[in-house]
């Protein structure tokens, strides 16, 4: 029996060579769309899920109140885990770990750089990294250990059995020996932490300028722990709500506990309550996925149904001779299958060609799990129902034709057909509107982001880390770049201008409401920082070296912590900050440090040339390779152990929006993909028409029609679906994207024009596919399509 549908089956492809390839190439890119996107959709539930005993892993965080708003973060005291070990019996593990940093390693004479940060004791108890050699209960017992993974081992050693092997980290301050005494495994996919080496928390918390980390006032580290197994993690959540505040009175922080395999894709909060995260743009994609497959299906269920006037025939024949519904059903059916098989071996070559370019794209290193059996039984499932839905609605129209009606002359397809055909190329275009409207709006926000006035001035602005000799020599480093005329002023920071770095609550004066309380962002620069970034001083004055201890007892602060300071004293001149009395000396315009998904945050400017590891050129050059060239000579030459680095602000700005631009670019290549799949099915519909309407359109040339007219026989059905479409999918688009426009504080307005934009390119495409047909029906001779049969 199946023998016999598969024959059926092929002749069918073979005498309706158009209709199937159509179907073959629009099912083959539903697929070839549902299939990337699930991998990546895959890659995003399964992050920082492969870790042994993950459930009983937490992350602890803050809630900070400042007046009516609730800021949350992972940053917490240093002295927190421990702590939490010794208070609570639930706790069987607890670690600090810092914040990624690049340091240099030093092996004879190899030197790299690697990517790492410091972590407590119990780290790698908690998450538990495959270990290649060493022992994970010693790994970072001592404050002289240092654990490598397998790639950083083999370039600084050659080899990955290195346990007992030394190394020395280049500091500013000097050089320091480290023990290898662990190596771990390949970073898996699945981890979003990526790292190169390990060191003992220890180490940074006992250096004097780290004493901070030992105080219940100050936040900067991360804090996870492994709690028992019995242990409710809400209720312990509960108990750690006041445990900062019994430690440190007046404290404005909340502690809780947050599953540590959920904080990757749900780790967004929003006045305290968890709102969202990465989980919305997973559940976007899925979607969109969805869709897409969804738009093949249509495809293929309006070219079956369009056709069925020339199968009716074979379905009637095959009724008298004794063929039962329930068989017919299954032969359709079968061919939807088929050609879905073989859609399914193109969409995987499709993938496989295609996947480099993706995983640049989402920025991840998927592969198609080919020795996975889970990856076959979903993917089987997938073409199941792709088969099903794209055939069922041909299959049981097709097996339920009368078999008196079939025989009549110009038997016609019922109105019912028509319709749900109509319907159905209706929510394709629906589809295809939101997706370029979303496109539209999200491209111009992101442009809007990159290309705002910043209220500094990012371009041409370089950025130096400030290594080794750099520092003691910082001086000597500054005078001689200020003696090239290609550099127009040169400065240093303790902060990066991108995002928070440091920051405090302890920020009084005159006249505050006891109550309120605000974050201000804190920065410690040189002389030359405003002139050097571009930020605009709009009173008073910058520091100035010959203002002496006015300088140093001065702060500068932006508008916007101007405006929070003289809201409750219009006359203030100072503030007060951890206890000292600061000058105001100047106020420079708001500018952006963080993303445009943030409001603008109070900033004080202190001018302390001790601190600042971020060194900032003004250049002032269309030859900027060749001033970058004298940049690094001097760099060489006064820092020799250390390799020149540097980046331009205008990339490190640009780099906040890496997961907006991803969005940007996806949303750009699906909605190209569903108009392309969705003028497949338009194109063969059209051909179906055109084909229907042979006789119609001889009559009509016969009769003088013009060629102009002609087309309007056609398209006119076509192009008015497709209006509506876009009027109901822009109708729903809008509301979408002004949800997600919802999510920056500075946003642009949705213009009248992004609506008549993407009808333009609907109209424009559906247009021109219809025509295409509708040119080669008009061009026919009437000769030829009225002789009598």
């Amino acid at each position: 029996m199946f023998a016999n549908y598969l024959k059926i089956a092929i002749r069918g492809f073979a005498k309706h060579k158009l209709t199937f390839f159509i179907n073959l190439f629009g099912l083959a890119l539903g697929l070839w769309a549902a299939i990337l996107i699930g991998l990546w959709v895959k890659s995003e539930l399964n992050m920082n899920r492969h870790f042994t005993e993950i459930d009983q892993v937490y992350r602890i965080m803050e809630h900070q109140k400042y007046g009516a708003d609730v800021f949350t973060t992972t940053s917490t005291p240093g002295i927190l885990a421990d702590e939490l070990k010794n208070v609570f019996p639930e706790v069987e593990k607890a670690a600090t770990f810092s914040w990624h940093e690049e340091k240099l390693f030093a092996k004879e004479d190899t030197k790299i750089k690697l990517n790492g940060f410091f972590a407590g004791e119990d780290y790698l108890h908690i998450l538990q990294y495959d270990l290649l050699h060493g022992n994970r209960e010693t790994a970072l017992a001592e404050k002289t250990h240092i654990v490598l993974t397998k790639e950083a081992a083999i370039k600084l050693f050659g080899k990955t059995d290195v346990i007992g092997e030394t190394l020395l980290l280049k500091e500013s301050e000097g050089e320091t020996p480290f023990v290898v005494q662990g190596v771990l495994e390949s970073i898996p996919n699945t981890s979003s932490t990526t790292l190169e080496y390990l060191l003992p928390f220890k180490f940074m918390s006992e250096k004097p300028y780290n004493s901070w980390l030992k105080e219940w006032g100050n936040n900067g580290p991360s804090t996870i722990v492994r709690l028992n197994k019995q242990t409710d993690w809400q209720a312990f959540s509960a108990k750690l709500e006041n445990f900062i505040l019994e430690r440190n009175e007046g404290s404005n922080v909340k502690l809780f506990a947050y599953p540590q395999k959920e904080l990757y894709l749900h780790g967004e909060f929003k006045d305290g309550i968890q709102q969202g995260g990465r989980i919305e743009y997973v559940k976007l994609f899925a979607l969109i996925g969805l869709f897409v497959l969804l738009i093949a299906c249509i495809n293929f269920m309006n070219l079956s149904t369009a056709k069925s006037q020339k199968r009716a025939k074979e379905v009637g024949v095959r009724k008298v001779v004794g063929a039962e519904k329930g068989a017919l059903v299954k032969q359709f059916l079968s061919e939807s299958l088929l050609i879905t098989f073989f859609a399914s071996i193109l969409a995987l070559l499709l993938v496989q060609l295609t996947l480099p370019v993706f995983n640049d794209l989402t920025g991840k290193t998927m592969q198609i799990p080919y020795d996975d059996s889970n990856f076959w039984i979903q993917y089987l499932g997938v073409l199941l129902f792709t088969g099903l839905v794209a055939g069922s609605y041909p299959a049981f129209y097709l097996s339920a034709t009368k078999v008196v009606s079939v025989f009549r002359s110009h038997t016609k397809s019922g109105k019912g057909v028509a319709i749900a055909r109509k319907g159905l190329v209706l929510f394709q275009f629906i589809l295809a509107t939101i997706l370029i409207v979303a496109t539209v709006v999200v491209y111009q926000q992101i442009n809007f982001a990159l290309n705002q006035d910043l209220g500094y001035d990012k371009e041409q602005l370089l950025v130096i880390p400030l290594e080794g000799n750099l520092q003691e020599n910082y001086d000597a480093f500054k005078n001689r770049l200020k003696q090239n005329p290609d550099i127009k002023s040169v400065s240093k920071s303790n902060h990066s201008l991108l995002g928070r770095n440091s920051n405090t609550g302890g920020v009084n004066w005159e006249g505050k409401d006891p109550e309120f309380n605000a974050l201000f962002e804190i920065m410690r620069v040189d002389y030359d920082f405003l002139e050097t970034t571009g930020m605009k001083l709009i009173h008073g004055e910058d520091f100035n070296p010959a203002k002496g201890a006015d300088s140093v007892q001065g702060a500068i602060i932006n508008r916007r912590a101007y405006e929070l300071i003289t809201n409750d004293n219009p006359e203030a001149v100072s503030f007060n900050m951890w206890g000292e009395e600061r000058t105001i000396t100047g106020v420079v315009e708001d500018f952006h440090f963080q993303s445009f998904h943030q409001n603008m945050e109070p900033v004080v400017i202190l001018l302390d040339r001790e601190f600042g590891s971020n060194g900032f050129v003004r250049l002032n050059t269309a030859d900027i390779q060749t001033t970058i060239a004298s940049i690094k000579a001097l760099s060489e030459e006064l820092n020799p152990d250390f390799p020149f680095q540097y980046t331009f602000m205008d990339e490190n700005y640009a780099n906040m929006y890496n997961e907006d631009v991803r969005i940007r670019d996806l949303a750009k290549y699906f909605s190209i993909l569903t108009i392309l799949i969705s003028c497949l099915g338009l194109f063969g519909l059209s051909a179906h028409v055109a084909e229907q309407k042979t006789k119609e359109i001889g009559i009509r040339k016969v009769l003088g029609a013009s060629t102009a007219s002609i087309l309007n026989v056609i398209n006119r059905e076509f192009i008015m679906i497709v209006a509506v479409s876009i009027l109901i999918g822009s109708a729903v688009g809008y509301w979408l994207m002004q949800d997600w426009l919802s999510g920056y504080a500075y946003k642009i307005d949705f213009e009248w024009w992004f609506i008549p934009m993407a009808a333009g390119v609907i109209l424009s495409i559906a247009y021109l596919t219809v025509t295409m047909q509708a040119l080669k029906a008009a061009q026919i001779n009437p000769a030829n399509t009225l002789k009598s049969e």
